[in-house]
């Protein structure tokens, strides 16, 4: 593990120049500060925060770490945060990290080097896919900075606060549904293979199918990415089947309005020829037609908890106290039923 020494070795400076850097305190000469922050890059060393002193340790400012500033969820996400943020005087900033450096380990360990050292966050909020990748939380751990990750697959650690809903009885619950419908035929459109919900929710889904003795049929099942791009695809494939379902579950609502655009561009009818439900509750759940059935997940209060629960863990650093916010907090959602469900048609189930 390369240490603090080891960068004044390699830029050829004190031990206290690098912490005066690592710090930003004034009176440092600029083209020192270039070569221990060159130094810092090309050895990968990443500071613990709680090495440095306890001024320097908080900065009022909560870092929620995205590959896109762009889609429903994420914007939901930042409203929640930023209102927990600003209600406890803190700054709420977005640092991206796309999915070319996140699936790299070396690249990625040199942008969170640059990121500790430059950003110096009291904590950090994950959503997916990034809450998901092990590499990334392990370097955070490692410069002691509190984690609130959002949605994960799995629990990867025990240190940090977890928040997200139980998305496999969600899918269950509404395939379940289509199946009460008398939906025998039921397609699945899943999201981004690196997000943990694209499996729970599939999950959910065959848990449905198995339960009502439904085979599984791959053929029903298309790949996705969360976008509306590619539920508009699926949804063109699913509908041109000789034996097209009479049923479609999106992984999320995007790829839902994707497949019901899809239907009426090959002439089917939602619902009465095509039942879909989609997943999240974003405002394009409310204002595509027909409205559209989903689960409604609180993103919103997402946001809101994980930047709540950083806030209090940075309060306890100042003090020198340890606050746990390990806690996996499983928070509560509703299956919305709108006006793109019905009973099957007899055609094709």
């Amino acid at each position: 593990m390369v240490r603090m020494i080891d960068v004044a070795k390699h830029a050829d400076v004190s031990l206290k120049t690098v912490s005066r850097v690592l710090n930003n305190e004034p009176h440092v000469q600029e083209k020192i500060r270039k070569r221990v922050f060159e130094s810092i890059n090309e050895l990968g060393y990443i500071p613990s925060t709680s090495a440095r002193s306890l001024r320097s340790l908080r900065t009022y400012s909560i870092h929620l770490i995205s590959n896109s500033i762009e889609g429903a969820f994420i914007n939901t996400v930042q409203s929640g945060a930023l209102l927990s943020c600003q209600k406890h005087g803190y700054s709420l900033l977005i640092s991206l990290l796309d999915s070319e450096i996140l699936n790299n380990p070396k690249a990625l360990k040199k942008w969170c080097a640059e990121f500790v050292v430059q950003k110096r966050p009291d904590g950090v909020i994950l959503v997916p896919p990034h809450s998901d990748n092990i590499d990334l939380n392990s370097i955070l751990n490692e410069a002691n900075i509190p984690i609130s990750r959002i949605g994960p697959n799995e629990i990867i650690d025990k240190d940090n606060s977890t928040i997200m809903i139980d998305d496999r009885k969600a899918a269950r619950e509404v395939t379940e549904y289509l199946i009460s419908l008398g939906h025998k035929r039921i397609g699945h459109v899943r999201g981004s293979e690196d997000q943990g919900a694209t499996h729970k929710r599939y999950s959910g889904y065959t848990d449905a199918l198995k339960a009502a003795s439904i085979p599984i049929i791959e053929e029903l099942i298309k790949p996705g990415n969360f976008r509306f791009e590619s539920g508009l695809k699926a949804g063109e494939e699913l509908l041109k089947m000789k034996n097209r379902p009479t049923a479609i579950f999106a992984a999320n609502d995007d790829m839902a309005a994707g497949i019901i655009v899809a239907s009426y561009m090959n002439h089917f009818k939602v619902p009465d020829e095509l039942s879909v439900i989609g997943f999240d509750d974003n405002e394009l759940a409310k204002r595509i037609w027909p409205t559209l059935s989903t689960i409604q997940q609180p993103v919103f209060g997402y946001g809101e908890r994980a930047a709540e629960l950083l806030v209090k863990k940075a309060g306890t650093r100042k003090k020198q106290t340890s606050l746990v916010i390990s806690a996996t907090e499983l928070m509560n959602y509703k299956f919305i039923l709108r006006e793109s469900t019905n009973i099957a048609s007899t055609a094709n189930n």
